[in-house]
């Protein structure tokens, strides 16, 4: 692969807002085109761990979706994602405010999101402990047959965090870095969520 620097590149520049743990967008852009076959057109989609927007805006581009909400904990990333927005021509209903303790008034058709990593020593269960936290959450926003796609620096967890779940299947999974193990995970909610949360359907 050949970049060639003497010609202006205009692809991201709707990215100008970014925080620490912001994701690539050249990144964000790959897990959008690597699920494609699995995204619907104007469907209803959700970021639980949104930063400043890039992930939800990728998957936009890609095929287009309506509604689209980002939720995130950390309201600089929030206000960020928001100029980014604008500056992209998108719409997208952000919402300042911790994933697992927001409600929402219907179901999604997808998640797709930048699972949280911390890399400092001694905190790798709190992490295990999101993630499980995640996937029991999650199930309680999507519709029967919602795919979520998850960008993740650490796949074990996600392998963990579904383990006796009936309502996850794994559809594909790709390896992004093969030095830091980084994957994207598609997986689809099965009829089984019915089981659990049939009220919500």
């Amino acid at each position: 692969m050949v970049k060639l620097y003497t010609l202006a590149d205009h692809r991201f520049d709707y990215r100008r807002e970014v925080v620490a743990s912001s994701i690539a967008p050249v990144n964000a852009a790959l897990t959008a085109a690597l699920a494609e076959k699995y995204l619907k057109e104007g469907a209803q989609i959700l970021d639980p761990f949104c930063g400043v927007g890039t992930m939800l805006l990728e998957r936009n581009r890609r095929v287009a979706a309506n509604p689209m909400y980002g939720v995130d904990i950390f309201g600089e990333a929030i206000e960020k994602a928001r100029e980014n927005t604008r500056r992209d021509g998108s719409v997208v209903n952000y919402i300042n405010r911790d994933f697992f303790d927001f409600t929402h008034g219907y179901l999604f058709d997808e998640i797709i999101t930048d699972m949280p990593r911390i890399t400092a020593q001694g905190k790798g269960e709190e992490l295990a402990q999101l993630y499980r936290r995640f996937f029991e959450k999650a199930l309680t926003h999507l519709k029967e047959e919602a795919v979520m796609i998850l960008y993740t620096m650490n796949p074990e967890l996600v392998a963990q965090g579904i383990r006796g779940r009936r309502e996850y299947e794994i559809a594909e999974e790709f390896l992004i870095n093969e030095k830091n193990q980084t994957k994207v995970f598609v997986l689809k909610i099965t009829g089984n969520i019915l089981e659990k949360h049939g009220n919500l359907v």
